[in-house]
């Protein structure tokens, strides 16, 4: 009798070990699941026409002419980078356009990009931009104004490729061959925190002066061009009316009466330092404008 009994305590001593076990596993994964799908998607995606299908991850931009529609992103227009197709199979939840081609597009959040080894190696938390290759993205240098995002993975170009593809230059000749491939990226479009800048230093408010006439970026030559075409035309102007100001002065003393004479010479004196400069900056408008 007493045997049976040791036997029942020790299985209900074993059934609530394991039971405690099972209990803490789940909590585990509790816990676990919402880090991870904190790490791989959320962000906004909505779906967009296109007109003919995308590779999943490629980097795509709003059309022009359609802001319902997207086309593959290109480098030339690297600014104009908008997000990244996704699988619809991965969202949680989709809403259809009902058109015969749709695309998902996500614009934040952290998704699968495609990526090419054009700009070397790339490893988790290096910046991504547009590579030469339309819709695939490179690890960004310092010479790219705009990334895409942040790498959340890694590619060599050794690993699991896609692809690969031949860069050419404008003569046709093959200048380097590119492998492909595909890594988490969380999306964040914005200037290139690497880039390097080789504009030269110009006080801020004549970069906006020279900006706000031209409409335009406008170099560091052309700005310190116009302050000297102005310089030297104020100059040039306040000397002739002081010279013809002070001669007009020592003549109409020396001789009144042809007062009439020198007020006509002295106000054409006038008029042509004012014309100087007038010339003056409108050849510094034209320099930064043009």
């Amino acid at each position: 009798m007493h045997k049976v009994l040791r036997e029942r305590k020790q299985t209900v001593k074993l059934s609530r070990i394991i039971l405690g076990f099972t209990v803490a596993i789940g909590l585990m994964a509790s816990i676990a699941m919402p880090v991870l799908a904190v790490e791989y998607g959320g962000g906004s995606v909505q779906g967009y026409t296109v007109d003919k299908p995308f590779d999943n991850g490629t980097i795509v931009q709003l059309d022009k002419a359609d802001g319902k529609k997207v086309k593959v992103a290109t480098q030339k227009e690297l600014e104009n980078m908008f997000g990244v197709t996704v699988d619809r199979s991965q969202l949680l939840v989709s809403s259809s356009s009902g058109s015969g081609n749709e695309a998902f597009v996500a614009v934040s959040g952290t998704y699968n990009v495609l990526v090419s080894d054009e700009g070397g190696a790339i490893n988790t938390g290096d910046y991504i931009t547009m590579s030469a290759v339309d819709g695939i993205g490179m690890r960004a240098g310092t010479e790219e104004k705009t990334v895409f995002g942040r790498s959340v993975g890694s590619f060599d170009g050794k690993g699991v490729v896609l692809g690969t593809t031949t860069l050419k230059d404008t003569t046709g000749a093959t200048t380097k061959t590119v492998k492909f491939g595909s890594i988490p990226v969380t999306i964040n479009i914005q200037h290139n925190p690497n880039e390097k800048s080789t504009k030269a230093e110009v006080p801020e408010f004549l970069e906006r002066i020279g900006e706000a006439i031209a409409e335009k970026e406008v170099s560091a030559i052309r700005i310190y061009l116009s302050m000297g075409i102005t310089a030297i035309s104020i100059i040039a102007a306040i000397a002739i009316l002081y010279s013809g100001v002070r001669n007009s002065m020592i003549s109409i003393g020396r001789n009144p009466m042809s007062k009439r004479s020198i007020f006509r010479a002295l106000l054409e004196i006038i008029l042509t330092s004012i014309l100087i400069l007038i010339i003056g900056l409108f050849a510094v408008y034209l320099l930064l404008k043009l």
